[in-house]
C-alpha cells in the first residue's frame, strides 16, 4: 500500500505529545516527510526542543524536525499556562543531540510540498502560523498540497475567550490566511474536542502496554489529569490526537462544510471561527470541513487499540 505523504506541525505541549507519539505509531502506512514546530503552547525553544526530544527518544531520527515561527505574524505571542513551563509539565524526556532542520518550517513544508507534487498531507495542531508563512512566501502552494487538517477553531463557543479557541487566539491573521487561500482544509474544533477527557480505563489500559510509546502517554496522561485535580487547569483531553485521528480513521468524526472566516479585529472576538450556517452569504463558497460530532466510543477503542497493536508488532 503506497504510504501518504504527510508534514505535521506541532505547538508541543501534552496533548501535542501524544499525538506525535500517535503518529510515529503510524509509519507503516504515513510517509513523514517532517515534523515542524512553531510558538504556541510555549515559547518556540521549548515545543521545538519537545518535539525533537520526542521523536528521537522513540528511535526516528530519520525523520526531519524543523524550527518555525517564534511569534505569531503580527502579534506578541501568548502561551496557555496549562501544559507548565517546559509545555510536558513535570514530565522529562531525554535531551537529542541531534540538529534541527537548517532551512526554518514555512520551507520545510514548502519542499515537501514541491516534492509530493499535489500529494501532500498537512497537519497542524497550533497556532497556523508557519503555513501561514508557507503561503506568503510561495502561493503556488496552495495547488501542491492536498488536503490541510488543522486543531483548532470551533463552531461555537471557545476556551480562551467565550468566542474563540486558543491556537486561533494566538495567531488569527494566520488563520486568516489559511481560510482564505483557497487549501482544502478541515477543522477539527473545540465542539468535538472538548468531549475527549480521557476515561480513567483508557489510561489503565494504555499504563499496561509495555513499550517506550505507551509509557510516555501514560505519564502525560497522568500529569494532564494531576494538573485538573490539583490546579483546576484543563482537562486531560486529547484535542490534538483528535485531530491526527481524523487523517487514520476518518470514520469516527462527523463533518460538514461552511463557509467560515476569521475575526482578526474585534477585542472580544479576536480569533473567532465564524460560520455560516443559514447561508446568509450564499455568494461566499463553503471553504472549510469543520467536525460537529464525534463517535467517543469508536475513538477511545482506536486509541487503545493503537498502542495494543503497536507493542505486538
Amino acid at each position: 500500500m503506497k504510504k501518504l505523504p504527510i508534514v505535521m506541525d506541532f505547538d508541543t505541549g501534552t496533548d501535542d505529545a501524544i499525538a506525535i507519539i500517535c503518529a510515529l505509531m503510524h509509519r507503516d502506512c504515513l510517509d513523514i516527510k517532517a515534523i515542524t514546530a512553531v510558538a504556541g503552547n510555549v515559547p518556540l525553544d521549548a515545543t521545538a526542543a519537545n518535539t525533537l526530544n520526542i521523536v528521537d527518544f522513540l528511535g526516528h531520527t530519520d525523520i526531519p524536525v524543523a524550527r518555525g515561527a517564534a511569534a505569531p505574524l503580527t502579534r506578541e505571542l501568548k502561551c496557555a499556562i496549562s501544559h507548565g513551563k517546559t509545555g510536558l509539565g513535570d514530565v522529562v524526556v531525554p535531551t537529542s543531540t541531534r540538529a534541527f532542520c537548517e532551512k526554518d518550517a514555512a520551507e520545510v513544508i514548502y519542499d515537501a510540498a514541491v516534492e509530493c507534487a499535489g500529494e501532500l498531507v498537512y497537519l497542524a495542531t497550533g497556532p497556523q502560523t508557519n503555513i501561514a508563512l508557507a503561503i506568503q512566501r510561495h502561493p503556488d502552494i496552495v495547488n501542491l498540497i492536498k488536503k490541510v487538517y488543522i486543531m483548532g477553531g470551533c463552531l461555537v463557543g471557545g476556551n480562551t475567550t467565550p468566542a474563540t479557541e486558543f491556537n486561533a487566539y494566538v495567531d488569527p491573521e494566520a488563520l486568516q490566511v489559511l481560510f482564505r487561500s483557497g487549501l482544502d482544509v478541515t477543522m477539527i474544533g473545540l465542539d468535538v474536542t472538548l468531549r475527549t477527557a480521557v476515561p480513567l480505563w483508557v489510561k489503565e489500559a494504555v499504563s499496561r502496554v509495555e513499550t517506550p510509546e505507551a509509557q510516555l502517554a501514560t505519564k502525560v496522561i497522568d500529569f494532564c489529569l494531576r494538573r485538573n485535580k490539583e490546579w483546576g487547569y484543563d482537562e486531560a483531553n486529547l484535542h490534538d490526537v483528535v485531530a491526527f485521528c481524523s487523517i487514520v480513521n476518518p470514520s469516527v468524526l462527523t463533518l460538514k462544510k461552511y463557509y467560515v472566516d476569521v475575526e482578526t479585529e474585534g477585542t472580544i472576538t479576536r480569533g473567532m471561527t465564524v460560520a455560516d450556517f443559514r447561508d446568509v452569504c450564499p455568494d461566499k463558497e463553503k471553504n472549510i470541513w469543520c467536525a460537529e460530532d464525534i463517535d467517543l466510543g469508536r475513538f477511545w477503542s482506536w486509541f487503545v487499540d493503537l498502542f495494543k497493536n503497536y507493542e505486538r508488532r
